[in-house]
């Protein structure tokens, strides 16, 4: 009987040693901005951005799509690509109903990570992305850059850029690029 038990703990131990852990299966932030970044090459619209600076409108112009562009690249950071994401960020997702969405939350691990977090909102009726928001922030040597992107599928994003230095108000500027204005479809 002690043979028995003794073969049976070695069988089990061993099997439990080979177990492979499951990969995580987060979603991959970079390549959806980078399919939205196409897509809005697709698009036949004008690019209209509307700026405030602390919190009072100052301008209105029409911007490329390169211009669109260059605001993104900013947030396509290393950390983000498909083999550096799940060692870079940790994943908390929830079924909210009050806006009858899916959160999926991804915190950096790495204090030093350019992009801190990020907000994925899924729509679990049209199974897609409907929104994303990151956080990203950077570092000078008089001041620290906060900047929070809010991109809506397809429709337009929201830029909130705040600017504090030591010694003196917060500057904040926000801006938002539309080129898609028509009501979403229910």
């Amino acid at each position: 009987m002690p043979v028995i038990l003794l073969l049976a703990g070695v069988f089990i131990f061993g099997s439990c040693k080979d177990k492979k852990t499951e990969p995580k299966d987060y979603i991959n932030v970079s390549a959806y901005l980078k399919g939205q970044l196409k897509y809005i090459d697709t698009v036949p619209f004008a690019f209209l951005k509307l700026v405030k600076k602390d919190s009072i409108f100052t301008d209105s112009q029409y911007i490329t799509k390169e211009q669109v562009k260059n605001i993104i690249n900013e947030f396509l950071v290393k950390e983000l690509e498909k083999g550096n994401f799940e060692k870079n960020y940790k994943e908390i997702s929830f079924a909210d109903a009050t806006i009858k969405m899916v959160t999926i939350n991804y915190e950096s691990i790495d204090k030093s990570n350019p992009v801190s977090r990020i907000d994925v909102y899924v729509n679990p009726d049209k199974e897609r992305i409907s929104q994303v928001y990151l956080v990203r922030s950077k570092e000078n040597s008089d001041s620290t850059i906060t900047q929070q992107l809010l991109w809506k599928h397809n429709k337009d994003f929201l830029l909130v850029t705040t600017v504090s230095k030591k010694d003196q108000p917060e500057k904040t500027i926000t801006e938002k690029i539309i080129w898609d204005d028509r009501p979403d479809e229910e």
